[in-house]
């Protein structure tokens, strides 16, 4: 603001006039200066202006300047005469340029600027002006600003890089925020000064010195956090996306989410940080009430485990030497056989209490990660065979024949904890017998399944799972209402085998038909698997489907737009522009040729019929596929597909469109 001087220390006569100094006008030089003057001042939106390019001398006058700036003559600075530091970066080029054309030639200048005011916020300005060469010859010029921005609609204020989204963003307390990269300045909207209680925002003397003053009350340690997560997005382009904490004007602690994205130009440089801020001090605080009592629950959690080990050693000893004492007792041949019998229920009660006691402790270790399973290469046919004898004594008190049929997979290795292993398929099988028919069957099998896993499936021939029951079946000490029969158990075994399975990183499920019987199964990764299986897949895999190509989709609907690019985000390689106009489409496709024409069957103003027959005329587009979202097929284009279709379905249209697109001729 150096260039700023009173005309009361000065020799140079200043035409700006006050109403003393036109008396030494001449009478008609006079009469056009009031009128002219007069026009301008008639607004309050308005100032009027004076400056001598070569002495550097001005004059600012009206009611706008201090809008702008608590010095007018600073804020004709700040937009026209100095160093512009008022004018939004996108603008300055060609104001400075404009400025120095006119200081040596030229009469007259009208132009429309972006600037922003005393508080950060963005104004429309339209400055003019012209030039008048004094009796000595000097070349100086008279102007006036004027604020029209309250005259404009929302679309056209949102021009300003900043202001984009803040009127969407306005409606739910959201602050936006601008990183100029070129000139180092941060500007803040209204919304972030209202999250720290500054209702009319700053009035400092720059936008420099209200970020200072806004970024003071960043907590100090959460401050470097903040700054290197924007450094990253610049520089690494990682996603900006922090929270932090601010201090309220009133003396609280806010926290805030702070995200944006860095804009680069047409050579990858970078130009500037859009952001947003929003306030979630109250979804904050439950996640923090929410952590508190996870790390409680967790806190409990462990001193249960240690309860429960503790307990079960307690428990333990003495039902060992009820069992055992109980088996003395039952070898004295004087018992009678009421007496044995009561011996009998004496020791199947302990032996039914103390596996209760091991299952529990098992599914608390499991809870609290303390039962770590050893993961190695395994063959699985070695040890179900083991398991099967274990449960032998058991299928013949129950008449269950149990069938162990590996399909030649006697020597495949899986990776999984041997002893935790055989603790799941003792669960599957034992529960296949205890829940069978008299006289049923039980099937071991392995069958290979997609990308290199080897399921292993227990079938049995009993009752069956009623489908109102399916969701409990893996739930702990939910026997599904065999509690009411005669078959014992603690109905915790499939829950410790489904935690089992999933802590060695395996996949477990079933299917069962009621009356007919079920098929538990679990599934582990082979080790070394052959390559016909790591080749099965469980669902076609289009990563490399078609090659790296350029679709041009045209559309009225910003939904069906997101769902093509999620639909498509398997494939890294297929590039999608978007237009929301068939003329912009077919313009697009003139000048960038791309590998195909997506569009939907309603775009407004045109008919698939006109649009197929404008890119079929042109020898620019013609040789380019067209491929339609319709439910029902269009002779107009190459390939419709249905508007719901899934990837599979939009894979194979792109791929038979572009293997059958004639060579490319070449790009002018």
């Amino acid at each position: 603001m150096s260039n700023s001087a009173s005309p009361h220390n000065v020799s140079v006569h200043l035409n700006l006039a006050n109403p003393g100094e036109l008396d030494g006008l001449p009478p008609s030089q006079a009469l056009t200066q009031v009128q002219y003057l007069q026009s301008l001042l008639l607004n309050a939106n308005r100032g009027i202006w004076e400056w001598h390019p070569e002495s550097g001398l001005q004059r600012a006058t009206g009611d706008l300047w201090s809008k702008l700036h608590s010095d007018p003559e600073a804020a004709l600075c700040g937009v026209w005469s100095g160093d512009l530091g008022l004018v939004h970066s996108d603008d300055r080029g060609n104001l400075m340029t404009l400025r120095t054309r006119l200081s040596l030639r030229g009469s007259f200048f009208d132009t429309t600027i972006r600037a922003y005011d005393r508080e950060g916020q963005p104004k429309w300005l339209r400055l003019w002006g012209r030039a008048f060469t004094a009796p000595q010859g000097e070349r100086f010029f008279l102007g006036a600003c004027a604020d029209y921005s309250e005259s404009l609609p929302a679309k056209s204020l949102a021009l300003f890089s900043g202001e984009r989204c803040s009127y969407a963003l306005n409606a739910v307390g959201d602050g936006l925020w601008e990183w100029d990269l070129q000139v180092n300045e941060v500007v803040l909207d209204t919304a972030c000064w209202r999250m720290l209680g500054y209702h009319s925002g700053r009035s400092d003397s720059d936008v420099r010195a209200a970020f200072v003053h806004w970024r003071s009350h960043v907590v100090a340690d959460d401050y470097p956090a903040v700054k290197q997560a924007i450094e990253d997005n610049v520089r690494e382009q990682l996603p900006l996306d922090t929270e932090f904490r601010l201090k309220h004007r009133d003396g609280h602690i806010i926290w805030v989410r702070c995200r944006g994205n860095v804009q680069r130009n047409s050579a990858g440089r970078p130009l500037r940080v859009l952001g947003t801020l929003q306030e979630i001090s109250e979804s904050k605080k439950k996640q923090l009430r929410i952590e508190h009592d996870l790390r409680r629950l967790q806190s409990e959690n462990r001193d249960r485990v240690e309860l429960l080990s503790s307990l079960s050693h307690e428990l333990r000893t003495p039902l060992n030497a009820i069992l055992g004492y109980s088996q003395m007792v039952e070898r004295d041949q004087s018992l009678n056989p009421d007496q044995r019998l009561r011996l009998a229920e004496i020791r199947k009660a302990g032996q039914h209490l103390l596996h209760l006691v091991g299952d529990v402790l098992d599914l608390a270790r499991i809870d609290s990660n303390r039962l770590a399973p050893t993961i190695q290469a395994v063959r699985p046919a070695s040890l179900v065979a083991d398991c099967r004898q274990l449960v032998e004594p058991l299928a013949e008190t129950r008449k269950v024949s149990v069938i162990f049929e590996p399909l030649g997979w006697e020597q495949a290795y899986i990776l999984a904890d041997p002893t935790r292993f055989k603790q799941v398929v003792l669960n599957l099988i034992g529960n296949a017998i205890k829940y069978n028919r008299e006289n049923g069957r039980v099937v071991i099998t392995f069958v290979p399944q997609a990308e290199g896993w080897l399921r292993l499936s227990v079938l049995d021939t009993g009752y069956g799972i009623a489908a109102a029951k399916r969701t409990q079946v893996f739930e702990p000490f939910n026997r599904l209402g065999a509690e009411r029969g005669k078959i014992e158990g603690t109905g915790v075994g499939l829950a410790i085998a489904r935690q089992l399975t999933e802590a060695m990183g395996g996949r477990i499920g079933f299917d069962s038909e009621e009356g007919q019987g079920s098929v538990f199964w679990v599934e582990f990764k082979m080790n070394d698997a052959p390559e016909e299986v790591l080749q099965m897949a469980a669902r076609p895999v289009y990563t490399h489907a078609i090659s790296e190509c350029r679709l041009l989709y045209v559309t009225s609907r910003a939904a069906s737009a997101s769902r093509l690019k999620a639909i498509l985000t398997p494939l890294p390689q297929v590039d999608v522009q978007v237009v929301t106009d068939a003329m912009q489409g077919i313009f697009v496709a003139r000048t960038s040729r791309p590998d195909m024409i997506l569009l939907d069957g309603d775009v407004p103003g045109v008919s698939l019929r006109d649009f197929s027959g404008i890119v079929r005329g042109d020898s620019l587009t013609a040789q380019i596929p067209l491929l339609a979202f319709v439910d029902e097929g269009s002779e107009y284009v190459d390939v419709s597909v249905p508007v719901s279709c899934d990837l599979g379905t939009l894979v194979e249209g792109l791929r038979y469109s572009l293997s059958s697109k004639p060579a490319a001729e070449p790009k002018d």
